[in-house]
C-alpha cells in the first residue's frame, strides 16, 4: 500500500470518527462533504459545520456545499452553538 493511500484512509477513518464523537441526540444525520468537512443536520432541518479538523465551523446561511458523492446541500440556519456545546457535552462525560 502507498504512503499516498494510508494517509487518505487515515484521513477518511478520523474524520468519520470525529462524528461519532459528538451527542447524537439531537442530529438526525451527518454528512461528508467533498473538502473533509461535515455537515450535521439537526431535528427540525437546521444545519452545523464541522470542519475537516472535527472543530465546529461558522458558514453563511444559504451557501451551497457539495457531498462526496457530487450533490449540493445549501446551508439552513448557523446552528455551530448548538454543535459546540454537543461536542463539549460528550468531553464532560
Amino acid at each position: 500500500m502507498s504512503t499516498f493511500k494510508a494517509i487518505v484512509g487515515l484521513g477518511l477513518i478520523f474524520s468519520t470518527l470525529s462524528t461519532f464523537a459528538i451527542d447524537q441526540g439531537d442530529i438526525e444525520k451527518s454528512i461528508q462533504l467533498k473538502d473533509g468537512s461535515i455537515v450535521h443536520q439537526f431535528k427540525g432541518g437546521k444545519m452545523a459545520m464541522e470542519n475537516k479538523f472535527g472543530r465546529p465551523y461558522r458558514m453563511k446561511e444559504g451557501e451551497i456545499m457539495e457531498t462526496t458523492d457530487g450533490k449540493s446541500i445549501t446551508m439552513k440556519d448557523d446552528e455551530v452553538a448548538r454543535l459546540s456545546n454537543a461536542m463539549g457535552a460528550h468531553l464532560r462525560h
